[in-house]
């Protein structure tokens, strides 16, 4: 999350963050998410006991009230360190922080609505970097965060092909246990694909410089063939290469966003 908050504070601005504004971000991160984990790990207790007995909660190391005040604790501090940084990025903080946590109480068991909500996590980053770097959402960083947010949600209904025996024990309603695995591949991909055909727009419009073209072309390469492989062959086995494959690519475009931003035409 903290790599994602610096990618969307240079592509914004051309720069790093200073060192005061870069420690109070990545408290915002580390705690936000720490506090989202913390709550995920006791709504999932019951399924712990049985698939993994030595983590904290489930082994008695930790009870759930601890888990449950370190969790508030977490929040309360990377939510103060948000206001630190400005309104915007509080408001963003807090909006995308409640996400995460009726994602873990509510979201989960909906299927492909539960895969919007963790994939709106995704991007929120990229937005609080550029809130932190001008008070807005700048253009770079928003089309940086559109195009993660898509191919997170591929990934996740992908992900949901790896996970479905594991997500049937849970009750969850995946788009792979509800329309099939074929068909969870389609749409997984689709929405990949759709970041794709979008990737071009940056630079196009001049957010980005010319560095970014040849890198991202990478990353949409990898992306097709990932894709074809899991439309290809839509078993869990597979499903699983593919969505950890994702993520490389996921890290390829991050990296010609960088460069991109370095090479991008600035005014004056």
């Amino acid at each position: 999350m903290f790599l994602g908050v610096l990618a969307g504070h240079f592509v914004s601005s051309g720069r790093a963050p200073e060192p005061p504004s870069a420690a109070l971000a990545f408290l915002t991160a580390y705690c936000l998410n720490g506090s989202s984990m913390a709550v995920n790990d006791v709504i999932d207790l019951d399924v712990d006991r049985v698939n993994a007995p030595e983590r904290p909660l489930p082994s008695g190391a930790v009870v759930v009230r601890e888990a449950l005040v370190l969790a508030a604790a977490l929040g309360a501090v990377g939510l103060w360190s948000s206001l630190l940084l400005g309104p915007v990025t509080f408001a963003i903080a807090v909006a995308f922080y409640a996400v995460a946590l009726a994602y873990n109480v509510r979201l989960k068991p909906l299927g492909l609505l539960g895969n919007a909500a963790v994939s709106s996590t995704v991007a929120a980053p990229f937005l609080f970097g550029s809130a932190m770097a001008s008070g807005s959402l700048e253009a770079g960083a928003t089309a940086l965060a559109l195009l993660a947010g898509l191919s997170n949600l591929g990934r996740e209904v992908v992900k949901g092909i790896a996970d479905v025996e594991g997500d049937r024990i849970r009750g969850l309603r995946t788009v792979a246990l509800s329309k099939g695995e074929r068909a969870a591949a389609l749409i997984g991909a689709s929405f990949v694909l759709a970041a794709v055909a979008l990737s071009p727009l940056p630079y196009l419009l001049g957010v980005l410089g010319w560095a970014y073209v040849p890198v991202v072309l990478v990353a949409d390469a990898g992306f097709v063939w990932s894709s074809a492989s899991v439309i290809r062959d839509p078993s869990p086995e597979n499903a699983r290469r593919v969505k950890n494959q994702y993520l490389l690519w996921m890290l390829v475009a991050l990296i010609a966003f960088l460069l991109g931003s370095l090479t991008a035409p600035r005014p004056g």
